[in-house]
């Protein structure tokens, strides 16, 4: 039987069981009408006051001011929350009125207020067990279990203060273990609740134990301080639990039916505590309770295995890639994870505000957790596609990578007129056929053909495309994580690794992007000798940089998972792949070389193989001329998803001169310092002018002078 037709079984049989939120009610009650600031004695003032209401509401008042009958709530009587109502706030009221009486004696210390605090909590266990034996008859399991969970921490009070440890420390875990039970199978919300109830019993649960003699009581955790006792006192000794317990086996049977797990299989499930469902990922562990997006998580798991068994596990990825149809199954499962899980992280969030419990918090952080690796593992699977389309298409035109590595093939590349930059191959392997150049293109509409050159660039440039969007991503993500979620799974080498990939991938675009301005429809042999040597002079060496600082980082342990094995073979890069595009992009700098010599280039061929300064860089008047820029007209013609094949700019702007030229009103300071002016000339005017107007001129000028200011 699952646990969710065990929450609503009726216990009595015909009627429909009564549900009410025990936690909640008492969480919205205590924090809106006096606890938040500690204020029992406005607490207790107001859990008279609303109980006299629903009792005046349910006709079930007590009497007037002349005369008193009492009217107690049975399970015959109780047929609605309000009865369940009646029963909580008269528990709330005197163990309300002891709470104030403890605050009073640790002021104070007079025996009388110790004396009167014992009999109210008296009181109040008796009102909790008669609220637990009403709940238990009419209201559903989990009502049940809540309300035993609540009786038990006011009597764990009651056992401390009476100083009996043994009482008090059964109580207090059998208490804990409910309300964690009840963690596991509710809402964020309800989570978020029942474990603010467990950390009112820590205190009574570590003084307890050390009290009793536990063994580094003062060390251990609750958690584990609740497994060892129950394991140890209280599963095996029934009896004795029976005495400080009263009920303990009609509890014990009710948590069993309510957990749909054998009795002497209690103990294991216990132990685990709150970590029902777990996400093995980077070597760690994510704890989070929503049923839900376990299936969703078991099930994306199943189905990624399939898709890489077909090809082989040690393959995996690298040839599942080359029909990407068995991943879009694969990607849509993982897109509902992020969905579900993004949602779960808003409930948690919201949970978190309103009841403020250290579990909640790292609840909410494990679904972050979850929404973060269902995010990588789907870009892992798009740059995956993307890179096994470009592999598919270079195997096709004779220029093909390891599958495995990405890494090219060494002592292939020759010069040849028709297809330079292009391992040697035959005649039919060397000129594509136009049904291979249409079947190249992405169809929309209509069949669009593009160089295959062209395809292998574009697939690279949406593969870091893909990898900065999942950088930006991940660090946003890194900003919320809690730093212990964030610990376990090593989420803090994300972004460099991350970085690392994506700067392979620019070598290796790079490589093509200069194969594609070599090609005979372009015969931009310049621009291509530019692109290789700024792939050997800033992107190679960024990338092995990358490279060596994530070797001197701890390595992730894989577990053998399908998903952990996807991105690693993603992000796989090492010292070797490195040095194997290097040297294949230097065997291409001689080749371009050579055709820029053959087309009468020979002055930039042999200053470039001489000097690593680039002349084009620092004087922008000899810089080379673009390819036009056809891409981006194929593209934006029939298929929007294109990404044109950017040609970066050839100005050194640190080395460029600049200097600055007035050429506005606005700049005539600046002018002023440049700008030799005739002064003799320029003063012999200005003496002039003032010897006119002193001597007297014409008495209209002299009119027209006042006009303009001048005396």
């Amino acid at each position: 039987m699952s646990v969710e037709s065990l929450v609503n079984q009726n216990p009595s049989g015909g009627k429909k069981p009564i549900e009410f939120d025990i936690f909640g009610y008492i969480h919205a009650a205590r924090q809106t009408y006096g606890l938040r600031a500690q204020d029992y004695l406005r607490y207790r003032r107001y859990c008279t006051n609303h109980l006299h209401n629903v009792r005046k509401a349910t006709k079930l008042s007590q009497g007037s001011f002349t005369s008193y009958r009492k009217k107690d709530v049975t399970a015959a009587l109780a047929t609605e929350p309000m009865h369940i109502e009646i029963l909580l706030l008269q528990a709330e009221r005197t163990w309300a009125f002891a709470m104030n009486l403890r605050e009073l004696y640790s002021r104070t210390e007079e025996p009388r207020q110790r004396y009167h605090l014992i009999r109210r909590l008296r009181a109040a266990c008796k009102s909790g067990r008669q609220l637990a034996n009403v709940v238990q008859a009419v209201c559903d399991l989990r009502t049940a279990l809540a309300a035993y969970a609540y009786w038990l921490q006011i009597r764990s009070q009651l056992c401390f203060e009476l100083e009996e440890w043994e009482a008090a420390l059964d109580c207090a875990v059998l208490s804990r273990i409910l309300s964690e039970r009840l963690a596991l199978s509710g809402s964020s919300e309800q989570y978020a609740l029942a474990y603010s109830m467990i950390e009112a019993l820590d205190p009574i649960l570590r003084l307890s134990a050390y009290q009793t003699g536990m063994r580094s009581a003062q060390q251990t955790q609750p958690p584990e301080i609740t497994v060892q006792w129950y394991e140890s006192r209280i599963k095996n000794e029934s009896d004795r639990v029976e005495t400080s317990v009263p009920g303990y086996a009609q509890i014990a049977a009710m948590l069993d039916k309510f957990s749909s797990i054998a009795t002497d299989g209690a103990s294991s499930e216990l132990a685990d505590r709150a970590d029902a469902h777990r996400l093995e990922w980077r070597g760690g562990s994510i704890s989070f309770t929503n049923q839900g997006l376990s299936s969703l998580l078991d099930s994306a798991q199943d189905a990624l295995v399939a898709s890489t068994n077909s090809s082989g596990a040690e393959k995996g990825i690298s040839e599942a890639a080359a029909s990407p149809s068995t991943l879009d199954s694969v990607a849509a499962t993982f897109k509902r994870i992020k969905k579900a899980a993004r949602r779960c992280y808003t409930e948690g969030s919201s949970a978190a505000a309103k009841v403020s419990s250290s579990a909640s918090d790292s609840l909410s952080s494990s679904y972050l957790a979850i929404q973060l690796y269902s995010t990588c593992i789907l870009h892992a699977i798009s740059v995956a596609k993307h890179v096994g389309r470009a592999q598919a298409i270079a195997n096709n035109i004779g220029m093909a990578l390891d599958a495995s590595a990405l890494s090219f093939r060494k002592d292939e590349v020759v010069w040849i007129p028709e297809y330079c930059l292009l391992p040697a191959t035959s005649s039919k392997a060397a000129k594509p056929s136009a049904k291979r150049s249409h079947e190249a293109g992405r169809k929309k509409g209509k069949n669009i053909a593009l160089p295959e050159l062209t395809e292998i660039v574009l697939q690279y440039d949406m593969a870091r495309k893909s990898m900065g969007h999942l950088k930006s991503t991940v660090s946003n993500m890194l900003n919320k994580i809690a730093p212990g979620v964030s610990r376990d799974i090593c989420a803090y080498q994300l972004p460099d690794e991350i970085a690392t990939v994506e700067a392979y991938y620019t070598c290796v675009r790079g490589y093509y992007a200069a194969a594609l301005h070599a090609h005979p429809r372009y015969k931009r042999y310049t621009d291509s000798l530019a692109l290789l040597d700024m792939a050997l002079t800033e992107s190679v060496p960024q990338a092995l940089s990358l490279v060596e600082s994530s070797g001197k980082r701890p390595a992730i342990p894989v577990e053998g998972s399908a998903a952990d094995l996807i991105w690693s073979q993603v992000i796989s890069v090492t010292m070797d792949d490195l040095a194997q595009v290097k040297s294949q992009i230097e065997s291409a700098i001689d080749i371009a070389c050579g055709l820029c010599a053959k087309a009468n280039t020979e002055k930039l061929a042999f200053s470039h193989r001489k000097s690593a300064q680039k002349d084009w860089c620092t004087d922008p008047s000899i810089r080379p001329q673009m390819v036009p820029n056809m891409l981006a007209a194929l593209s934006n013609t029939q298929n929007k998803t294109f990404v044109p094949a950017r040609v970066p700019s050839l100005v050194d702007l640190e080395n460029a001169p600049f200097a600055a030229v007035p050429v506005k009103p606005l700049f005539y300071d600046l002018a002023a310092s440049t700008i030799e002016f005739n002064m003799p000339v320029i003063e012999e005017q200005a003496e002039k002018s003032v010897a006119d107007s002193g001597s007297g001129g014409s008495k209209l000028g002299s009119i027209i002078g006042s006009l303009w200011g001048s005396r």
